[in-house]
């Protein structure tokens, strides 16, 4: 005899995948997988018997361990459609809560690409193919990232009550390499150079140089690089280089844009007179043909400059050739082997000023020249006079000019061997255009005392044109006395 509170409970046969529960009116079917974080059901009634009534079904879950997370409108609809003999497969009557494991330790990055990559496969015109730098620049002081720690994870807890265990997540395996600084308690991360960021074999640095093991061409893209580049091949057509701390290019650079706020080597260049190069230092080079160059530094040229327009606070030399067509403007003094060309190209030399001071005062002598023609053709003395105040103005501003002193400036161009005719020479406040060829060496300078130009044996551009005049000052004084 049993209690009659208590349900009798028939024996349970294992199946594949469950437990199998029968009675002579049905048969319960329970899948319970080894994690135990779910109970399904299944219920098929036979012809004959009593049907499953909720009790049962509590009393089963209950054998086997089902004690939590039983869902109960689950539970009574399953309860009521087995007591009206209908047939149910996998019902889910109760659900554990499963583990949340820990999230790994990762460094959130804060860097944006320095250029976007372009790769559609369309032909679109607004596409520049030229542009395929993916690296990424940063400056000193950059914030790069944050390390952000890993997490322990939030157990979880099965059908039986019985807790489930997490996984934490797991630590960044990496290395800081150098021009990194770590701050904030080890969880912040800060460029401690000028260059670009770099992920290597587990290992994150700043690198300050960026090699280019062959030519500049749409496998590599036109480069922005916050560093110093170096080329070991050619720079093709319209790829552009900039690279704030230098450049060396092993070949010759074609058609382009070369920008650096360093010193800038390369074999050679013809620019098609499109190119332009804007140089914070020395620039060296072999050759140099049809190229716009400015230039802080020295411009040191090994063969020959052809067909140029070049303006430096520095010297411009040529070793061995010739500086043949085109503009020159060097505070600190032009030498060549050859100036000019024995076709008499025209060449255009100025030495000793700053080439910024010339196209200021090109600028001044232009709206001076606008303000005098109005005045011609002005009847208004009230506005004579205003503008004479504005000529006044201008002059001043022009003599101002003039009379700046600059420790650098050299009026002084040394011909090493030829000078031919058709070369404009620019020195202090003269200018002379050469009609005959001269033979060399010659340095030349102005001549304040005479007027004109003088023509010296040659001295080194490390003398100075205002040494040597003033020599010829004292000595003019002497013989006076």
């Amino acid at each position: 005899m049993t209690d009659q509170n208590q349900v009798a409970q028939p024996a349970a046969t294992p199946v594949i995948g469950g437990i199998q529960v029968k009675k002579l009116g049905y048969s319960l079917y329970l899948k319970i997988p080894d994690n135990r974080l779910e109970c399904l059901c299944s219920y098929v009634p036979n012809e004959q018997g009593s049907m499953m009534t909720g009790v049962e079904l509590a009393a089963f879950l209950k054998q086997y361990n089902v004690r939590e997370g039983i869902d109960q409108n689950a539970f009574d609809d399953f309860a009521a459609k087995a007591a009206a003999g209908q047939q149910q497969v996998d019902v889910l009557l109760a659900a554990g809560i499963p583990p949340v494991n820990g999230a790994d330790e990762y460094i959130d990055y804060c860097m944006q690409s320095s250029t976007s990559v372009h790769s559609s496969e369309k032909d679109d015109s607004d596409v520049d193919m030229h542009i395929v730098q993916t690296f990424i620049n940063v400056s000193s002081g950059d914030e790069i990232g944050r390390i952000i720690p890993a997490e322990p994870g939030t157990p979880g807890r099965d059908i039986t009550g019985l807790a489930v265990p997490t996984h934490p997540g797991k630590a960044l395996n990496y290395k800081i390499g150098k021009n990194i600084l770590v701050k904030d308690n080890g969880t912040l991360l800060v460029a401690a150079a000028t260059g670009r960021f770099c992920q290597s074999g587990g290992e994150i640095s700043v690198e300050e140089e960026y090699v280019v093991k062959g030519d500049v061409n749409f496998r590599i893209g036109s480069l922005n690089f916050k560093g110093v580049v170096e080329v070991r091949g050619d720079v093709l057509d319209n790829f552009n280089i900039t690279a704030s701390k230098g450049l060396t290019v092993s070949g010759n650079i074609g058609v382009s844009s070369i920008v650096s706020d360093g010193d800038i080597t390369f074999c050679g260049i013809d620019g098609q007179c499109k190119g332009t190069i804007k140089c914070g230092g020395t620039l060296r080079a072999n050759f140099i043909h049809d190229v716009t160059v400015e230039c802080a530094g020295d411009v040191i040229v090994g063969v020959e400059i052809h067909n140029s327009t070049i303006k430096t606070l520095g010297r411009i030399i040529v070793d061995k050739g010739a500086i043949s067509g085109g503009t020159y403007i060097a505070l600190g003094g032009i030498e060549a082997k050859k100036l000019g060309s024995a076709s008499s190209q025209h060449t255009k030399l100025h030495a000793g000023v700053d080439f910024r001071d010339v196209e200021l005062l090109e600028n001044l002598f232009e709206s001076l020249s606008e303000v005098q023609e109005i005045i011609k053709q002005t009847q208004s003395l009230s506005e004579i006079t205003d503008l004479r105040k504005t000529v006044a103005a201008l002059t001043n501003s022009i003599m101002d000019i003039r009379s700046k002193a600059n420790d650098v400036a050299n009026a002084k161009i040394n011909s090493k061997a030829v000078l031919y005719e058709n070369v404009q020479l620019t020195l202090g406040s003269v200018t002379e255009t050469i009609v005959e060829q001269m033979d060399g060496p010659h340095s030349i300078i102005e001549n304040s005392i005479e007027g004109g130009l003088r023509f010296l044996p040659m001295t080194n551009l490390n003398v100075r044109a205002s040494d040597i005049e003033m020599a010829f000052i004292r000595e003019q004084k002497m013989s006076l006395r």
